[in-house]
């Protein structure tokens, strides 16, 4: 059995949501999701752990044919979609016949999550995540093309219903960085910024006034780099890492996105405006323990009658 892409939209990638851990040594990035919360929403949703293989849509998503009985649900950007041209809600799992067309349009936000249960992918270094810059895992290694057909395993799936709600908005949170002395305590937070064309997996380049360093070289030995750490080349306008970002770098590091908060940064689209502040570590450990309550706020399904006839019908 069977998922045929017949639409793959402009990026549609097979991840995982944790990538691929215990490589870095050999330069292999985490890689994986780029929004981790939300791909781990959709994983449970559907019934699956939180590192079940899934897809990845950018910018706007992908036509699918189910060519099994399965459920699907669609977390992270807040896009249009349907299943069998009916409207199919964000955050939410939902069954699918055999046969069933899920069509994924676009709207506010980057990225989109979209998991379907029984989805299998081969493990490649431990993970099912595509290492698109590399050329290596998920299928063939590369984004998801018209004909592609992806393994569907038939298993009974358990769809769960999530009851939390979605974090808070406001500017980013930022922790000072290692480097944090070389420029001014409100350079990053002293004025909104604008994200650039050159926003990809790799991280997000930010356009405003010219960061301008207080003293030292333009480059730094080379350090790791974290999943939302913030550079700033030489030409003063920073970026935010996100999961292909190298194992290292060798530019000064000012800040870095909290955990809680990284996800939001890969939500920006070109042409965003995006601001920041800067918070304790304290309260970075409290946001990502309230996010991690948020997602934890799942419950087992449970249908009226009439849904659970419905439901059934949909299934057989």
């Amino acid at each position: 059995m069977t998922l045929e892409i017949l639409d793959p939209g402009p990026l549609t990638s097979i991840q995982t949501a944790s990538g691929r851990s215990g490589w870095q040594h050999f330069g292999v990035p985490i890689g994986g999701a780029a929004e981790l919360w939300s791909a781990r929403l959709a994983s449970r949703l559907v019934g699956g752990p939180d590192d079940a293989p899934l897809l990845e849509a950018t910018l706007a998503g992908p036509t699918l044919r189910l060519e099994a009985a399965t459920f699907v649900a669609i977390t992270g950007a807040s896009w249009t979609a349907t299943l069998d041209g009916l409207p199919l809600p964000p955050d939410q799992a939902r069954p699918a016949r055999v046969g069933s067309i899920l069509a994924i349009g676009t709207g506010p936000g980057a990225r989109a999550y979209i998991a379907i249960a029984g989805l299998t992918v081969p493990a490649v270094l431990g993970s099912a995540a595509t290492d698109l810059r590399t050329g290596f895992g998920g299928h063939e290694g590369r984004a998801l093309r018209a004909g592609d057909r992806l393994t569907l395993d038939p298993a009974i799936a358990r769809p769960m219903r999530w009851t939390g709600a979605r974090g808070p908005a406001g500017p980013i949170r930022l922790v000072v960085g290692p480097h944090a002395a070389r420029f001014a305590p409100e350079s990053l937070t002293a004025h909104p910024w604008r994200v650039s064309d050159a926003a990809d997996r790799t991280g997000v380049r930010l356009e405003g006034p010219r960061i301008e360093s207080r003293g030292g070289p333009a480059e730094v030995a080379s350090l790791g780099a974290p999943i939302g750490a913030v550079q700033v080349p030489p030409d003063g306008q920073p970026v935010v890492m996100l999961a292909d970002g190298p194992v290292t770098g060798g530019y000064p590091v000012p800040a870095c996105v909290i955990r809680a908060d990284t996800g939001r940064v890969a939500q920006l689209r070109p042409g965003d405006e995006v601001s920041f502040t800067t918070v304790g570590v304290e309260e970075a450990v409290e946001a990502l323990r309230l996010a991690e309550v948020e997602l934890d706020s799942l419950e087992p399904f449970s249908l009226t009658g009439d849904e659970e006839l419905g439901w059934a019908g949909a299934l057989d």
